[in-house]
Parts: structure tokens; C-alpha cells; sequence
């Protein structure tokens, strides 16, 4: 794995190094000439390690006892038995006041938010011959059609586990995969029923910890399911080096870069067939569209959601090559990743429904307890261009001045902030009130977790929080 500070390579304008206005030649050169200007700083500053060996110098050396990880889900079970629902404090040191606060929290019976995942098995260690991989993915049932792309994508002799919303059958359901060309065998599939939540609270959090929950191997490949894997994605995920990393180091997330295409229509219509026909399966495929301003980097209006994902460097690694993220730009990051499914692993927070912070608040979480994230080089998924869902029309709701621009100070227009909006009460909101839920739910990560971070904020990072619709008062 190589690292270095990368600031050039994906800043807040950076980003437009694999924008469709673009050349892959100049995406290039100006990719290489950033990292070798950063790797020139780096050696100077020495603020990053050069290896993944320095980073872990002076990191908690965890348990190096060596545990049989053929018996994983054994021990798993025998654990979920013994100990009473919601106690997983598995790995505290006692004597140590940090360790004593975690094991405090962990063990709170009724957490409003939760800090492991309950009944996964334990972060034992691993042989990277040992290290195997579930796709793990959640979808309504108009998108099942998806579920093609997916099978012949991910490889129909490997495991993938769904949730499905849905009133009908589950067996219906999968018979409705099986004829889309997905393997019976390999399939582990849920439905939950629509019944349970209103219209436009889709339980995306309790999906996925659900298809988490029949997950049987090491590994798991999380992706939306409007996400589609390339083509060689799990065969690099089972190259030898990247099998060694995450052997090494059950909190190491491994980023797959998140592209997408353009619309196939002008009109706003889903035009199926073009679209699929245009989706690349080949990293080439994804470079000419690239070059061909037929691509880029996964929404382009939300900077924050893969900007620190350094697609500038994605084009300069080898297949399958690791370069670690070496600080975040903004809490908003929600890659997608291949991590280690084991108790020490946070769910998904539940109490996020429908559009909006339900993925960025798992990977704060996942910072702040002490992941590490590296991105794999050559690989990628992409963003089929769907409609909008009803989630997130009515996330899109507010009052009318919030969509106002106004120019800044360097006279460039840009979006108004929340707080130059008066009287407005944005707790009438549902994006008003995903929000407020999200500040409670960062104040709970900084006071009650204690801080284990391994990849820190960039010194430029952007202040997120001017963008919350939040009262005064929150």
C-alpha cells in the first residue's frame, strides 16, 4: 500500500480531474504532477507515513493470539448465547480508564444509538487465504431487475445476500432473482414488509444490518443496489495483496471509486435500454466514457459524498494496488467498501430512514472507532441514472428561499446557507428532521466513543454543519 498527503489530487476543484469536461491525458498529468509534488512535501513534512508498516507504529497493538477462523461463526453463536442482548464488550483491556469507557458503553442495554454488531463473530485472526467475500446489498422490489447486473457482475458462483421490501413471499421473490439469471444456491435472501413504515421511510439502515446478519464469510462487498460492480471487482478483491491487508487488519475498508454515466435521454424518463447498454463493465470502458465527457466521478453536486476518495491517484494505481485515504474533506464521505464482518464492526444506525445521512453517519462511526480506508486502483463501481425516488422528492422539499443563490464575497454564485434563511422552521422538514437526528447522533459519537481515529479531517476540510437545517436552539 503507498500513501501521501494528496491534497492536490482531490481538493474541493480537484474533483474535476475525472469531471466529464476533462481528457484522461490531463487527468493524468495533473494527477502526476500532484503526486509528485505531495510525495516531495511528504518527504519533507514527514506528517504521513510512506507504508502501511510506519502508519502502525504507535498504533494499540490489538490481540495477536491466533485463533482458528474456520470456527468463527461457531464461536459467534456460543458468544450471542452466554451474554445478554445488546452486551458485546468483547476485546476490553480492564485497567485502562479509555477501554473501562468503552466496555461502560457497549454495555448500555437500551444505547440510542448502537457501537457494535450484535451477534456477528468475533474479529479473530486471519490467514489471508482464509479472507472470502458476501455482496451484501438491499433494494424494493421495483428494482429487482437490477439484480441481473448484480449475479452476472459479482460472479454466479459467489454469495450475495439481499433484503428485499416487499409484502410478497420471500420464495416468489427469489424465483423473480432466479429468472433474472441469479443462482438459487448463492442466494441468501430477506424481504421485510412494507406494512412497518410509512411511504417514504424506506428502511434502508435496517436492511442492510439485516443482510449483514446472513453474511457467512470473512468479507463483506457493501453496495447500493443502483450501484453495479465492475466486471473484475471480486477477482481483485481475491488477489493475493489485497487478501493480505485485510487479513492483517480486521479495521482496514478497502474504497472502491464510485463513477456514474450520464443519462441516456434528454427527457426525464428512465430510457432503460440505453442506459444499460452505456454502463461499463472494463476499467477501459470507464476511461473512454471518461474521456468522452460521458462520465465522472459520482455526483459532482455533493463533493463531500467521494471527494476524499482521490480519483486523480485511482488513475495512476495498478489494479488492485491499496493508496490510503489520508484524511477526509468532510464528514459527508460515504464510500462504498469491502470491510471484515465481526463484532467490532458498528451497524448501520437504524433510526435513519429514507433519503439522507443514513450511510455517511456508519463510516463517522467507523472513523472515529479506528477503520482505516484504502482504495483499490483500476476498479469501480457505477451509478445507474435512475429517477428520483419519493424519499428523495421529499427530501428536495423546503421553502423556497433556501434554493435562492446568492453570490459570495469572491462574486462567484454558490447555494445559501441555511442560516441566512430567517424565519423558518426547519424541523418541519423532512430533511430538517433527518438532520436534527444526525446532530444528535454526532454529539453521541464525540462525547460517548472515545476517539480511536486513524485517518484524521484534512486541514481544508469543509465546515459541514453550515449546511444543516437545524433550529437555533439545536
Amino acid at each position: 500500500r503507498s500513501s501521501h498527503d494528496g491534497k492536490n489530487l482531490n481538493n474541493e476543484a480537484g474533483v474535476d480531474t475525472i469531471d466529464a469536461d476533462v481528457t484522461q491525458d490531463r487527468a493524468n498529468a495533473d494527477a502526476a504532477a500532484a503526486a509528485k509534488k505531495d510525495l516531495s512535501e511528504d518527504a519533507e513534512k514527514k506528517s504521513l507515513p510512506k507504508t502501511r508498516k510506519d502508519k502502525e507504529k504507535g498504533t494499540a497493538a490489538r490481540s495477536n493470539q491466533q485463533q482458528n477462523p474456520k470456527n468463527q461463526h461457531q464461536e459467534a453463536e456460543t458468544i450471542s448465547k452466554a451474554e445478554p442482548s445488546g452486551k458485546i464488550g468483547a476485546g476490553n483491556t480492564a485497567g485502562s480508564e479509555k477501554e473501562a469507557r468503552r466496555k461502560d458503553v457497549a454495555n448500555s442495554e437500551n444505547p440510542v444509538f448502537k457501537v457494535h454488531f450484535e451477534g456477528a463473530p468475533p474479529c479473530t485472526n486471519i490467514q489471508p487465504r482464509d479472507v472470502s467475500y458476501t455482496l451484501v446489498t438491499q433494494l424494493s422490489t421495483d428494482r429487482i431487475w437490477m439484480m441481473r447486473q448484480h449475479c452476472t457482475r459479482w460472479g454466479l458462483d459467489a454469495p450475495i445476500s439481499v433484503v428485499v421490501y416487499t409484502d410478497r413471499p420471500t420464495e416468489e421473490i427469489i424465483d423473480l432473482m432466479v429468472a433474472e439469471g441469479c443462482n438459487r444456491d448463492h442466494l441468501a435472501v430477506q424481504t421485510l414488509s412494507t406494512k412497518e413504515y410509512p411511504e417514504t421511510e424506506y428502511p434502508v439502515n435496517r436492511m442492510r444490518n439485516m443482510a449483514l446478519s446472513a453474511v457467512r464469510t470473512t468479507h463483506v462487498m457493501y453496495v447500493d443496489v443502483d450501484f453495479w460492480e465492475a466486471g473484475r471487482l471480486r477477482e481483485v478483491l481475491e488477489m493475493d495483496s489485497v487478501r493480505e491487508e485485510l487479513a492483517k487488519d480486521h479495521k482496514l475498508a478497502a474504497v472502491v471509486p464510485a463513477f456514474q454515466i450520464m443519462r441516456q435521454c434528454k427527457e426525464y424518463r428512465d430510457c432503460r435500454d440505453e442506459n444499460i447498454a452505456k454502463m461499463p463493465n472494463t476499467t477501459q470502458q470507464m476511461m473512454d466514457l471518461v474521456t468522452a465527457a460521458q462520465a465522472g466521478a459520482f455526483d459532482p453536486t455533493n463533493r463531500g459524498g467521494h471527494g476524499s476518495t482521490s480519483y486523480g491517484a485511482w488513475y495512476l494505481q495498478k489494479e488492485g494496488e491499496m493508496y490510503d485515504i489520508p484524511c477526509f474533506k468532510s464528514n459527508r464521505y460515504e464510500p462504498y467498501l469491502a470491510f471484515r464482518y465481526c463484532e467490532e464492526l458498528p451497524p448501520f444506525q437504524e433510526q435513519f430512514t429514507g433519503y439522507g445521512k443514513n450511510k455517511l453517519t456508519w463510516v463517522m462511526q467507523l472513523r472515529r472507532m479506528g477503520w482505516d480506508f484504502s482504495q483499490l486502483g483500476q476498479i469501480f463501481l457505477v451509478h445507474y441514472p435512475h429517477l428520483d425516488s419519493k424519499s428523495r422528492l421529499e427530501w428536495n422539499e423546503g421553502p423556497k428561499k433556501i434554493q435562492d443563490p446568492v453570490k459570495g464575497r469572491d462574486g462567484k454564485v454558490r447555494r445559501r446557507e441555511p442560516r441566512e434563511v430567517k424565519d423558518v422552521d426547519w424541523s418541519q422538514y423532512q430533511r430538517g428532521q433527518v438532520d436534527q437526528l444526525y446532530v444528535e447522533f454526532r454529539d453521541w459519537l464525540n462525547n460517548d466513543l472515545p476517539d480511536d481515529s486513524r485517518v484524521h479531517p484534512c486541514k481544508d476540510a469543509v465546515d459541514d454543519d453550515s449546511m444543516l437545517w437545524i433550529n437555533k436552539e439545536a
